[in-house]
């Protein structure tokens, strides 16, 4: 059993009630997880984040621990760093390349890595049902856990979170990409 920041005085965020909003309650959230792909993009990613309000700075790394890509969700916007191939992704390529952003907007991905479910998301049956994508949430006591995305049935995302530490940030992770870096063409 592994104890995380067992010298800590911060309040026990398990005596929030479950319709908090862990953003409200703190300013910052940092967290491990992996993501696995399967379709089209196939692949495992583990990756570490930190959340400052909107802003969520994620990084990628493959099964050798090397930095893989860096993503940075803002409000209205989400860039991508391909790190091995020093090539930019825009919010455009993005979405054409996974449309489950048809019905998941940038700031809801932002919710996602608080633990919070997006309003609009809570009921399923909202999700445009001529769409062919599908996203579902497991939670517990810290929040979403995991989420699941279906998209068109030959590709699946699976996101799992497997720590939070609400009020702690990951310093080196709050950066920006290169402007030197170009962006691919679609």
């Amino acid at each position: 059993m592994m104890f995380w920041g067992c010298g800590a005085t911060k309040p026990s965020i398990q005596n929030l009630s479950t319709n908090q909003k862990w953003n409200e309650q703190y300013e910052t959230c940092r967290g491990k997880g992996h993501l696995i792909s399967k379709g089209n993009i196939s692949g495992k990613l583990s990756f570490s984040f930190t959340c400052t309000g909107k802003n969520v700075f994620i990084h990628f790394k493959d099964m050798l621990g090397r930095k893989t890509m860096v993503m940075i969700i803002e409000e209205n916007d989400v860039n991508v760093w391909d790190i091995f191939q020093n090539m930019r992704y825009s919010k455009e390529s993005i979405f054409m390349r996974f449309p489950f952003f048809e019905v998941m907007k940038p700031s809801d991905l932002s919710s996602v890595f608080w633990g919070n479910e997006p309003t609009h998301l809570k009921d399923i049956n909202n999700i445009n049902s001529e769409s062919s994508i599908n996203i579902r949430f497991s939670s517990n006591d810290n929040g979403i856990q995991t989420v699941y995305i279906e998209m068109n049935k030959n590709q699946t995302i699976e996101l799992t979170f497997e720590m939070r530490e609400y009020g702690s940030t990951y310093p080196h992770l709050i950066k920006q990409i290169p402007e030197s870096t170009p962006y691919i063409q679609s």
